[in-house]
């Protein structure tokens, strides 16, 4: 056993490792300080609302940071932290599954580095918290030999899963794909009875844990996002087209819509299955070869995992949390534990291959939202300059008037949501990329800002009411919007080259078709 002095000091140089390798794949978020959805409602209101999704921990932690009930933008400060906390958890990690430094970089790392989770740190508030979450579920499988008492060794693993899930529910799904990931771990190590008691040994911290969540969710009755969104389901069709729907989502970061890097990764992918199954087959035969075929299977379709198993499950990229720890699981059998470049110099190569296809997706994207929420940003600024001309400083209604059309010009990924789709402007460089990557399906992070939160960023005059295209209000119903755009009915208006506004009495409505130009 090492002494206790090697332990820490080979800790910080992971620590700096892992955390040289996350900065360069957060970089290019910090560098286009961007808003996300979520943050231009944080910004605006200063409301935390984590409560209302049933991240309950999380909103204890946003007070006690900000000291206040009101949500601070605390950017870049909280993802900083997000990925400190990450790169001490996946260093201690790789100690414990006896990785040297070479594997851990190239197979841990990917644990993060994949467009999916790249949205969770791309929120100027929540990446602290769900990066949060994810430690907790690294940490469960770091303390199986810190307590000497089995009861104390239940207790904390059972507060880990618990706070996890008040942090980031989504990250149940890792916790299962690394209990897999062990138990092929024993079973290249031991054998199979010992491989199969540890996954079951592990599964069975679940069910508390689940209890005491579902319960805290039903006892608070106000918050009605979070009840709706932990309802189970014991529908075995809609479990079935659950399952459907989310892999389809979770690989497309394979390739299976297309997409040079995506595809590239989806060739990786079948690589490392193909190298895994092989692996096992010359350790044991077909009975390992068997049990590893079972744990690919079981691997895949944790990338569903829980999710799968609620009545409306949250269908977007962040809660694909568990696409990294999936990927790393090949790459750690690819390069094997003990990787040096001296042995197995092409596998070096290709597994740091992939690690660059990461940190290409990250910099598209960064480049890719950064333009659009710059563009976003000028129109709001524009559209509320133009409303304090209209309206004279006197009360009016607003809407934006959505086309539903947008999205298709983008990709043919995306799906209309019930949100409607604003026709709105997305520049060169961001089509581009937007095309090109076929594995960012999340449209709602191009269109939703632009609404009634970036507009109050921009000091929209408090006088002014805002109704999103969706909304049915006596104050501006349908039907008055619908005769404004269609027979071109207004007092005044207001052009440019991204939109039109017109004004008609008290009320207000900005149109990115250019229906009526005069």
């Amino acid at each position: 056993m090492p002494p206790l002095s090697y332990k820490y000091s080979e800790t910080s140089i992971r620590f700096l490792i892992f955390l040289s390798i996350l900065g360069l794949f957060l970089y290019p978020i910090l560098h286009g300080n961007f808003y996300y959805p979520d943050d231009y409602y944080r910004s605006a209101t200063g409301d935390i609302s984590c409560t209302q999704t049933g991240r309950f921990l999380a909103q204890l932690i946003f007070i006690t940071i900000n000291a206040s009930n009101i949500a601070y933008d605390l950017s870049p400060l909280l993802q900083v932290l997000a990925i400190i906390f990450l790169s001490f958890s996946l260093a201690s990690l790789s100690l414990k599954w006896k990785l040297n430094r070479t594997s851990s970089a190239l197979a841990l790392s990917l644990t993060v580095c994949t467009p999916f989770f790249l949205q969770d740190l791309s929120y100027r508030f929540d990446s602290l918290t769900i990066s949060m979450a994810l430690s907790c579920i690294i940490w469960f499988f770091i303390l199986e030999k810190t307590f000497t008492s089995s009861y104390k060794k239940i207790l904390f693993k059972s507060i880990l899963l618990l706070a996890a899930l008040n942090l980031y529910q989504p990250t149940l799904n890792t916790f299962l794909i690394f209990s897999i990931t062990e138990s092929l771990f024993i079973l290249y190590d031991k054998n199979a009875r010992y491989s199969i008691r540890s996954l079951v040994a592990n599964i069975l911290y679940l069910p508390i844990p689940l209890i005491i969540y579902k319960c805290e969710v039903i006892f608070r009755k106000d918050e009605s996002y979070a009840s709706l969104h932990a309802q189970f389901t014991h529908n075995s069709f809609i479990i079935l087209n659950n399952i459907r729907k989310l892999l389809k989502y979770a690989f497309l970061e394979f390739g299976i819509h297309g997409g040079g890097l995506e595809i590239l990764l989806g060739i990786f992918l079948i690589i490392g299955v193909t190298n895994l199954l092989y692996t096992f087959y010359k350790k044991g035969k077909l009975p390992y070869l068997s049990l590893s075929l079972f744990y690919i299977i079981l691997s895949i379709c944790s990338l569903a995992g829980f999710l799968s198993l609620l009545r409306y499950p949250v269908f977007d990229m962040r809660v694909f949390i568990a696409n990294g720890a999936f990927l790393s699981i090949f790459m750690l059998f690819f390069i094997g534990r003990g990787a040096s470049f001296q042995k197995t110099p092409i596998k070096i190569l290709l597994a740091s291959w992939v690690l660059l296809i990461q940190m290409t997706f990250s910099t598209q994207w960064g480049n890719a939202i950064a333009a659009q929420t710059e563009l976003n940003e000028a129109i709001a600024s524009n559209i509320v300059n133009d409303i304090y001309i209209l309206s004279k400083q006197r009360p009016v209604f607003i809407r934006i008037e959505a086309q539903h059309k947008t999205v298709n010009n983008i990709t043919t990924i995306a799906t209309q949501t019930d949100d409607g789709i604003l026709d709105v402007p997305v520049p060169f460089i961001t089509k581009k990329i937007w095309l090109a990557r076929r594995a960012i399906f999340d449209h709602n992070v191009i269109y939703d800002p632009l609404g009634e939160f970036i507009l109050k960023k921009h000091d929209l005059q408090s006088n002014a009411t805002y109704f999103r295209s969706i909304d049915e209000s006596p104050q501006f119903p349908f039907a008055l919007a619908q005769s404004i755009y269609e027979h071109c009915s207004y007092e005044a208006m207001r052009a440019n080259r991204y939109y039109n506004i017109y004004k008609k009495g008290s009320y207000i409505l900005v149109d990115f078709s250019h229906k009526c130009n005069e």
